[in-house]
């Protein structure tokens, strides 16, 4: 398939399921697709460019993974530290290493879908409150700060899941963690950290540490488009802001192995399989998962999706960037995304 049919099919694509945001693909670190579709702001019919800033979420985790790397390197934190040895404040962190925090195997509760996500289920939906009022409650209360403070209110009082390195469970609270460690480890923020360290060294203009300065906010599909608002995570776990431009630069550099040594990307890139076979997550490591030959990681807050996809045997990067969700069409490809990477995988 040439450029220019990939593009076109690509394309047919995105309006089919009435996607609403940005997509960039690179192959050879040369790019082969920039596109976007929808309102970067659906009240003021703003239409996006491929300027246009989302919050990425989790896949803000792959990022911290790498800060945590960078003092590895430096010798300023080695992987198999218990996290006592940094957040002494969290009353089962001498039970686990930082290694297992980042493989997502130290049973840590999950702050947002298990912590917040029981509080609300519990709380109940209270009468006279219509569906769409509650769709608004409950994602301002899953998107919140997230300052140490908070993490240790909604975890402290909670014992582990599982024994660390006994299994494994995503869990947003050990990215948060993480990101704690960098900012005292370091003497910096985490913005400052990933601005110095990542973010300016390879030119990536329009990313930043801080949710508020996404340009478009998100929103849910519903029988309406129903206004969400921004994000507002500050921690390890999720509070990247980018543009799938910016997205790019970062994969291509993941692809060339920049900014760490090549021992430290293996230790990155090698998947550590799930002993509960029977969880959705089949295999982790430092901010990523695989199937196939794709890495691969999503992020979802607020209203706003994002995934990252990226190969080395076909040294192809996808970047996708979303703030109103598509369609919910029932194909055999589940989402939009699986969609254009079926096309991405004709390349």
């Amino acid at each position: 398939m040439n450029k220019h049919e990939f593009s076109e099919n690509l394309m047919d694509i995105l309006c089919h399921w009435e996607f609403n945001g940005c997509v960039s693909i690179c192959k050879n670190g040369t790019s082969v697709f920039e596109g976007f579709r929808g309102w970067a702001n659906y009240e003021k019919k703003v239409w996006h460019t491929l300027e246009s800033r989302f919050l990425i979420a989790s896949v803000t985790k792959q990022f911290t993974a790498v800060c945590i790397m960078m003092l590895v390197e430096e010798g300023k934190l080695h992987l198999e530290d218990k996290l006592g040895e940094y957040l002494p404040e969290y009353v089962h962190s001498d039970k686990m290493s930082i290694c297992q925090m980042l493989n997502m195997m130290s049973g840590i509760p999950d702050m947002i879908n298990d912590v917040i996500a029981g509080l609300l289920e519990a709380e109940g939906i209270p009468e006279g409150r219509s569906e769409k009022e509650q769709i608004i409650y409950e994602y301002n209360a899953m998107s919140r700060p997230f300052a140490l403070a908070e993490v240790l209110e909604l975890v402290n009082d909670k014992e582990l899941d599982f024994a660390p390195g006994e299994m494994m469970r995503y869990s947003n609270t050990n990215y948060a963690f993480l990101g704690f460690v960098v900012e005292r480890i370091s003497g910096k923020s985490l913005e400052e950290f990933m601005t110095e360290r990542i973010f300016k060294p390879l030119g990536m203009e329009h990313t930043s540490c801080r949710p508020e300065r996404a340009s478009c906010p998100g929103y849910e599909r519903q029988e309406e488009i129903i206004y969400l608002g921004y994000g507002r995570d500050t921690s390890g776990d999720g509070c990247i802001v980018s543009t799938v431009q910016d997205l790019s630069l970062w994969l291509n550099a993941v692809l060339k192995k920049q900014l760490l040594s090549q021992e430290s990307w293996e230790q990155i890139l090698t998947m550590v399989p799930n002993p509960d076979k029977s969880y959705w997550l089949e295999n982790y490591g430092f901010g990523w998962d695989k199937t196939g030959i794709w890495y691969q990681h999503n992020g979802g807050d607020m209203g706003y999706v994002c995934f990252v996809f990226l190969s080395f045997e076909k040294q192809i990067t996808v970047a996708i960037c979303e703030n109103i969700p598509p369609l919910p069409l029932d194909e055999p490809a589940g989402r939009v995304e699986f969609a254009i990477m079926e096309c991405v995988d004709k390349l």
